[in-house]
């Protein structure tokens, strides 16, 4: 935070830009689609003004978007990823990050390739907005009973439940999404699982997998 003086503290500076970044965002999740990218310039200006500093919004986007290059992959998502694949089961992505960022992302899976890639600027819809996710399983066709839905925001959970989707709140140990910072809001919902990594995700699978498999030979055997 040089830049922008010595009486900024860049802690509390970062967490008020991600609040008001993430107002933006949920707010646009049931108003006029805009990219993300422009919550991400809006929090910004919104927070230099806070701070009674002159940050120049366009040009630290710029740097932002410059990074999104540099985003890695977690090391259990693709062994995680090929493992539930081996399942038998669909392996589908859907980000509120523009198309490019999540490209981006998922070429740093190879070898592995999802059965479906898709973005909210390809939907026009923001989450926590029920209609994207169902705008998920239409392109997909699937139901709601079908799918089990994993991140790590809890308005992002809230969006899957409401649509009808079953949802694994995703709270890894460290990060800002982590476990420490990770918290429900009155009024949100539980979600139907907690995992720390997308190992544990796959336990939960292959255990439903293998009760649902038992209950078809079960109802064969009448």
């Amino acid at each position: 935070m040089a830049k922008y003086g010595g009486g900024v503290d860049a802690d509390e500076f970062f967490e008020d830009w991600a609040v008001l970044f993430e107002g933006f965002q949920r707010r646009a999740a049931f108003n006029r689609y805009a990219d993300l990218t422009e919550h991400v310039r809006a929090g910004l200006e919104y927070a230099c003004r806070l701070h009674g500093i002159k940050g120049n919004a366009a040009e630290d986007v710029k740097i932002y978007t410059d990074l999104q290059d540099q985003v890695e992959p977690f090391p259990d998502v693709v062994a995680a990823f090929e493992r539930q694949r081996a399942l038998g089961v669909k392996v589908l992505i859907f980000s509120d990050v523009e198309t490019r960022f999540i490209q981006s992302y998922v070429s740093k899976l190879h070898p592995f390739t999802p059965d479906f890639v898709g973005s909210s600027e390809m939907a026009r819809i923001h989450k926590p907005n029920p209609r994207v996710y169902q705008w998920v399983l239409r392109e997909v066709g699937l139901q709601p009973r079908d799918v089990l839905y994993c991140a790590a925001p809890q308005f992002d959970i809230q969006g899957a439940l409401a649509a009808g989707i079953k949802a694994a709140w995703l709270r890894r140990p460290r990060g800002r999404l982590g476990r420490r910072n990770a918290t429900f809001e009155a009024g949100d919902v539980p979600a139907d699982y907690e995992v720390e990594d997308l190992h544990e995700l796959t336990r939960i699978i292959e255990a439903n997998r293998t009760t649902t498999i038992n209950a078809e030979h079960a109802e064969h055997a009448k």
